[in-house]
């Protein structure tokens, strides 16, 4: 294998390590390769090994002329390899992968704008290979949201249908195998193994076979209950990305990103009018801006949407004009008393969970909290708290203990 030139370095971090983790034979025949030092960096340099330069060169194999091609709605793919000819593994490094039906692509690439510089590296190391490399990108193509979200649906409910499958595989033969260790075992109804008799060997083999059976069935059922696990969570997909309060929240990320790339388009135009940026620069930083404007809005009138339909359904959607000071609100299993009402959240005593009803008067610890709107799962007005707080003082015994107390909130 030759050796590399120099130590590459990274762009942002500096010299980068030789890789010397578990590569595979062909990995090993392809070159050196070289990873950045920061775990988080998914820059690589691979060096072609004189093994495979003089392989080509041997069999007189022409090197492919390769095409990366991206849009949004295909992704970053990879075109003109064919399998052995030591492209994927140059690749590897810049988190491409391989599938029979897709080919070569950039793993979580589509629906997004293209990843200039994983791009760019990548297809330096095929020019450093030897191939002839065009990169292709348009960011005009792209898919509706509604259809990016239909096809995740249908994504999540075939996993589901296969979790669900694998699950009752697993539970099927774990029960047979654990039925077929309790049929051996009881023959024996816990008779020691006699030692010294003619039936001692057939003993010891029957109750090993029993505590294989046993292994091989408890492992089938953690398969099982995990894959049953999955299939419930994925089944539940659909009703968690569309749950009001989630939605919410991430629609106020999603303006949030909006605002973002409108600034960025603003200076974009401001930097070309300084006269800091070319045309062709400037054309193709609107282009991309544009097509990430453009899919936030789709994104966002989408999930507004659902917003909508949620309230048509009856769904109560909590806001500022709905609460006062004094009054409880209701997060996961807790009244919290209203101490302040704001724009986007109210103030709440803050610290640990003290009990299912936590107000001024109770409250353990001295600072306060804030509890966003969106978390917010229902209301109980001051009067209202007042009356329920001297009903239970009413049915408190005699000499029983103050009604804020932590028992007569558990009562409550």
């Amino acid at each position: 294998m030759t050796d590399a030139p120099s130590t590459p370095e990274c762009r942002q971090h500096g010299p980068m390590t030789l890789h010397t983790g578990t590569q595979s034979p062909t990995q090993r025949f392809t070159g050196t390769w070289y990873t950045c030092t920061d775990p988080t960096c998914w820059s690589a340099v691979l060096y072609p090994s004189a093994e495979l330069v003089a392989d080509l060169e041997a069999q007189g194999r022409p090197k492919a002329a390769l095409t990366l091609t991206h849009s949004r709605a295909e992704g970053t793919l990879l075109s003109g390899s064919v399998k052995g000819d030591g492209t994927y593994e140059l690749l590897r490094p810049f988190r491409f992968r391989a599938s029979p039906s897709i080919g070569i692509y950039l793993r979580g690439s589509r629906d997004r704008r293209a990843d200039l510089y994983l791009i760019s590296q990548a297809a330096d190391a095929l020019r450093e290979a030897g191939h002839q490399v065009t990169v292709e990108i348009d960011e005009t193509q792209r898919r509706a949201f509604a259809e990016v979200e239909e096809d995740r649906e249908d994504r999540a409910a075939r996993r589901a249908e296969y979790f669900g499958a694998r699950a009752e595989r697993y539970q099927t033969s774990s029960d047979a195998k654990w039925e077929r260790g309790r049929e051996i075992t009881r023959g024996y109804a816990g008779e020691p193994v006699k030692v010294d008799h003619y039936s001692a060997n057939r003993h010891m083999r029957d109750l090993e076979h029993a505590h294989r059976l046993f292994g091989k069935s408890v492992q089938e059922q953690a398969e099982a209950d995990r894959c049953a696990a999955r299939a419930v969570t994925v089944e539940r997909y659909k009703q968690h990305r569309r749950n009001p309060g989630v939605t919410l929240r991430r629609l106020e990320r999603l303006q949030a990103d909006r605002r973002r790339v409108e600034r960025q388009q603003a200076r974009t135009v401001e930097d070309a009018e300084a006269g800091t940026l070319t045309v062709e620069a400037l054309i193709a930083a609107l282009i991309r801006l544009d097509a990430d404007h453009a899919d936030l809005c789709d994104e966002i009138g989408d999930w507004e949407r659902v917003i909508v339909q949620a309230e048509a359904e009856g769904v109560k959607l909590w806001g500022p004009g709905d609460f006062e000071p004094g009054d409880f609100v209701r997060s996961g299993s807790r009244l919290l008393e209203i101490l302040r009402v704001n724009k986007k959240t109210v103030t709440v005593p803050g610290g640990p969970e003290a009990g299912p009803i936590v107000s001024e008067a109770n409250r353990q610890y001295s600072w306060n909290g804030k509890l966003p709107y969106d978390k917010v799962t229902g209301r109980v007005s001051a009067e209202e708290m007042r009356a329920a707080l001297a009903e239970t003082e009413e049915k408190a015994q005699p000499g029983g203990a103050d009604p804020v107390s932590g028992r007569d909130q558990r009562d409550a």
